[in-house]
């Protein structure tokens, strides 16, 4: 994976063409060869890696017209005419992460998971926080109904 694959995006688009542009660029991230990698192979054996690809996005674009900021509504912009208002602004964020090698070798095909150890610990801190909440929560109501 390159370090493409991974981050926060943010820009400023001032039409809807550039709002496109941002969204084929994030878009583009969730190819094939952003989930597998390209085969390596070592000896008899070939390795390929799988990796999860999420992408997030948003972008809105909003326009109006009126008279400038600080001026009443009767008069108008230089030249007499109204002065056009729009923008707009997108954001995404790109993350990958490898899930499982994938071996090719004479004793046929082997998928082997990694363990996302952060998804384990965050698991297990979760489940040991339920249990003190719990916890407490049986203690208050064997109080109160003493």
């Amino acid at each position: 994976m390159n370090e493409l694959n991974n981050g926060f995006f943010a820009n400023t688009v001032k039409n809807q063409s550039e709002a496109f542009d941002l969204l084929q660029s994030l878009s583009q991230t969730a190819r094939s060869s952003a989930v597998y990698s390209e085969p390596v192979e070592k000896g008899d054996y070939t390795l390929i890696t799988a990796a999860e690809v999420s992408v997030g996005l948003g972008y809105g674009y909003g326009a109006g017209g009126g008279s400038a900021p600080g001026k009443s509504e009767g008069e108008t912009a230089e030249g007499g005419a109204t002065q056009e208002f729009g923008g707009g602004g997108g954001g995404g964020a790109v993350l990958s992460r490898p899930v499982a090698a994938i071996a090719i070798g004479p004793k046929g095909i082997e998928v082997e998971p990694i363990m996302d150890v952060t998804k384990v610990a965050l698991a297990f801190f979760t489940m040991v926080g339920s249990f003190f909440m719990m916890l407490g929560r049986m203690r208050r109501a064997s109080r109160e109904s003493e």
